[in-house]
């Protein structure tokens, strides 16, 4: 947050100092003890509270925040003196600063480059191969949990080194990589296994924020598409693009060869020429979630493979409102409706018509 032209003080660090309770003190015409709690007359000067109703508590991000159970507003120490003394954010982080925190003012340079794609900063692995050893561990058996409930193995876990990020506690890490929060980790590879970018999926997202987290581009740019490896060998003459990673892990798991385009509004003419590049004579099938952005995002790819001369390929949605992963949990031979196996090894079940499931499978003319 800016501190004068050129310069800023940093919010989080702000926040760690600052003892709210302190602040509250400062801020409020009354206080009170209950039950062993302390508690204010609330901030606002247009909220006539008779009796004190702000308590303080800690969210999940171990940051302090303060209520009024009467009024139902709240929020961190800048939020109280914006609301107590009418300032700007930028007014009250300046505020608290000079009576609190006095924290450096720092220097504000211009953003750091970005990094070449495919070309991650030293950081951006070590992270990525932390967290694949901390997902065997006991710390990590929360993600490898979720991972198992999602339908996904052991192996291909391994193999596309997926790991799992506790916190700060176990997984240091700069500013600039996921806060901290419980996710797993999944690592976008390059053609040779090696890790070039990656996205931390949260279990439990605060609320209104995304579900992912990625690196700032100053360690590493987003490739727009990862590479999944199948665990064995290939049982199946198809690659199978999808949307993200998770379902590309699910696709791989099969026996696909698999891409995964980490989002929607990704395809573009550098995402068509590796695909194309790295085809090797496969059929191309894309597998995009069963929704506007997917669809968008599929004709989209569709085309652009096709401008490659390189044939249209075949498109599968999965049943309405589900992504693949979804599908595959519901059918377990949902792989077979869009390409049989290279090297069946024992008879398979027959599957459900393709109508019954609200499939629905687009073959080029």
């Amino acid at each position: 947050m800016a501190a004068g032209s050129g310069h800023r003080i940093d919010r989080d660090e702000l926040l760690a100092r600052v003892e709210l309770t302190d602040v509250l003190d400062a801020l409020s015409p009354g206080r009170a003890e209950r039950g062993g709690r302390r508690a204010w007359r609330c901030i606002d000067p247009d909220h006539p509270d008779v009796h004190p109703s702000v308590k303080v508590s800690i969210d999940r991000t171990g940051t302090q925040r303060w209520r009024c159970w009467s009024g139902g507003h709240g929020g961190t120490a800048i939020d109280a003196v914006m609301v107590a003394r009418s300032m700007t954010v930028a007014d009250a982080i300046r505020w608290l600063n000079d009576n609190y925190a006095r924290l450096d003012v720092i220097e504000r340079h211009a953003p750091p480059p970005a990094q070449p794609i495919g070309r991650p900063d030293p950081e951006v692995v070590t992270y990525v191969q932390r967290a694949h050893r901390l997902l065997w561990t006991p710390a990590g058996q929360p993600m490898r949990d979720w991972l198992h409930r999602r339908g996904l193995d052991d192996d291909v876990l391994r193999t596309n080194l997926v790991g799992a990020d506790p916190g700060r506690r176990f997984l240091p890490r700069p500013k600039g990589l996921p806060g901290g929060l419980p996710a797993v980790v999944y690592p976008a590879l390059d053609k040779d296994r090696r890790p070039v970018y990656f996205q931390a999926r949260f279990l439990d997202p605060l609320n209104g924020r995304s579900k992912y987290d990625n690196p700032a581009r100053r360690w590493a740019s987003n490739p727009r598409l990862a590479w999944i490896e199948p665990p064995a060998a290939l049982e199946r003459d198809a690659l199978v693009v999808t949307e993200g990673i998770a379902d590309g892990l699910i696709a791989a798991q099969s026996g696909f060869g698999a891409v995964g385009v980490l989002g929607s509004q990704y395809p573009d003419e550098r995402v068509g020429d590796a695909i194309v590049q790295n085809a090797d004579g496969r059929k191309v099938i894309i597998c995009f979630d069963a929704d506007d952005a997917g669809r968008q995002g599929t004709e989209r790819l569709a085309d652009l493979i096709e401008q490659r001369n390189l044939g249209r390929p075949d498109v599968v949605e999965p049943p309405t409102g589900m992504d693949l992963t979804d599908w595959a949990n519901q059918d377990p031979n949902w792989a077979d409706l869009i390409d049989p196996p290279l090297n069946p090894k024992l008879p398979r079940q027959q599957p459900e018509p393709v109508g019954d499931l609200g499939l629905s499978l687009h073959l080029p003319e």
